[in-house]
């Protein structure tokens, strides 16, 4: 069983290091529960697992001000969530492959001398390796025209930068496709995603844009405030799921503040009165609905006896 337990401060999460041999993550929900998994190191970025379990734990208000006493995680640069990242080669995410991993050692990636300049295959991306090591990305997008951006690698994940460039000409989606088919498959990582889920440790609460946080001399140009590539349909599935995730969060959030009586506690007094107003129209319309029919039962009686 393991006891020593160093805790540690990501956002809303608790990053928990086991005996050092085991890293877990903890946060709250609504009603006094709390969800927790398994965490990895990989490089230079802590990667969140999936859910693992759900139990009673702390209040809102508790559980945050346990929260801020602990330190802030630094054993990482980055961190990003398992579900946004892919194993080159299949189109599953890091999920099934990390949960194989038993203990806190940094899961070794050998770095690749990206230096030849070469074109790959990966996934829906043609990309290039160009002079200076620089990789960029093209594949097509809206009314069949060609777009593309630059990468960049941290940790022996390959990550896909913003669009920056849309070729006026249309080329043939069938052309492209086929084409890209005959090209070698990426195999200087051993994972790939997106820029826009690469955070930085040391930011309090998640980005509110998709600018991105790794920005190494030469591709400054390339990451701006724009939003990150949309054309791809995994990553607009996991763009659809976060937004879900977000206002459930919401949901559960407000109607958690609702039990702490934050909400309710104000509310109590328009509540009680409009419950008390309420009755009395209700007991103002069975007295009119009373008085109505006695009267028009005495003129039926008095119409009956003439």
């Amino acid at each position: 069983m393991l006891t020593n337990e160093i805790k540690y401060r990501l956002g809303e999460l608790i990053i928990i290091e086991h005996s050092g041999v085991l890293l877990t993550w903890v946060t709250h929900i609504a009603l006094g529960a709390q969800r927790s998994g398994r965490c990895f190191i990989i490089g230079n970025i802590l990667v969140i697992g999936p859910l693992d379990r759900e139990e009673a734990g702390h209040l809102k208000l508790e559980f945050h001000e346990n929260l801020m006493k602990l330190p802030a995680w630094n054993k990482t640069r980055y961190y990003c969530f398992a579900s946004s990242l892919r194993k080159v080669g299949t189109e599953q995410s890091l999920t099934s492959y990390l949960t194989e991993q038993l203990s806190i050692d940094k899961i070794g990636m050998e770095a690749v001398n990206i230096t030849v300049p070469s074109t790959f295959r990966l996934n829906r991306y043609k990309i290039t390796v160009g002079e200076n090591s620089i990789i960029s990305w093209q594949t097509i997008g809206e009314l069949n025209r060609t777009i593309g951006g630059k990468c960049f690698t941290e940790s022996g994940i390959l990550f896909i930068g913003s669009k920056e460039n849309e070729l006026d000409e249309g080329q043939s989606r069938k052309i492209f496709f086929n084409e890209l088919k005959l090209l070698p498959q990426w195999d200087k990582t051993f994972a790939w995603g997106h820029y826009g889920s690469l955070r930085i440790c040391k930011e309090s609460k998640p980005r509110k844009s998709y600018k991105a946080i790794w920005n190494p001399e030469y591709v400054k140009t390339c990451i701006t405030n724009n939003m990150p590539f949309l054309q791809s349909q995994e990553f607009r599935k996991e763009r659809r799921s976060e937004l879900k995730v977000s206002v459930f969060e919401w949901l559960k959030m407000a109607w958690h503040r609702i039990v702490e009586w934050k909400v309710w506690g104000r509310l109590t007094s328009l509540i009680i009165a409009g419950i008390f107003f309420g009755l009395r129209i209700f007991m103002f319309i069975v007295e009119k609905i009373a008085f109505l029919s006695h009267r028009i039962i005495e003129r039926f009686r008095k119409h009956r006896s003439k």
